[in-house]
């Protein structure tokens, strides 16, 4: 069965995504998060803005390193995946079939994005709160 015919808008993933969501905490990614700020000295922004030492809250998300970026994505990821790995599949399936096929909406599993992106946003100010701003 094609992927859209399953999901055909947004409603119809929505609905699914509140039946199966499993929630994240900050607890599920705090030692990934926390172990690689100890594994790189506290040294995870881009030298220029580390340099300037005037490090907030307001700007410190802009200002990760890559390698910084790519380890909260990566970690964020991995914890979503292990609680909800049927939800991650099929939005990354109308994702990418979108994608390849030019049918279909990508937006579909918008609310799948939004969701990742707040906890990004959300886990990374646990961060900066608890370890950071020492």
């Amino acid at each position: 069965m094609d992927i859209f015919e399953q999901f055909p808008d947004r409603e119809t993933f929505d609905r699914y995504w509140n039946e199966n969501y499993v929630p994240l905490t900050y607890e599920d990614v705090r030692e990934v998060f926390e172990d690689f700020v100890k594994s790189a000295n506290g040294h995870i922004y881009l030298s220029d803005y580390e340099e300037k030492g005037c490090i907030s809250k307001a700007d410190f998300k802009e200002n990760l390193s890559q390698e910084a970026q790519f380890t909260f994505e990566d970690g964020l990821t991995e914890v979503f995946y292990d609680k909800n790995p049927e939800l991650y599949e099929t939005a990354f399936a109308l994702y990418e079939e979108a994608q390849m096929s030019g049918q279909g909406d990508a937006s579909v599993a918008q609310i799948f994005h939004e969701t990742f992106r707040g906890l990004y946003a959300e886990f990374l100010d646990r961060l900066f709160d608890e370890v950071l701003a020492q």
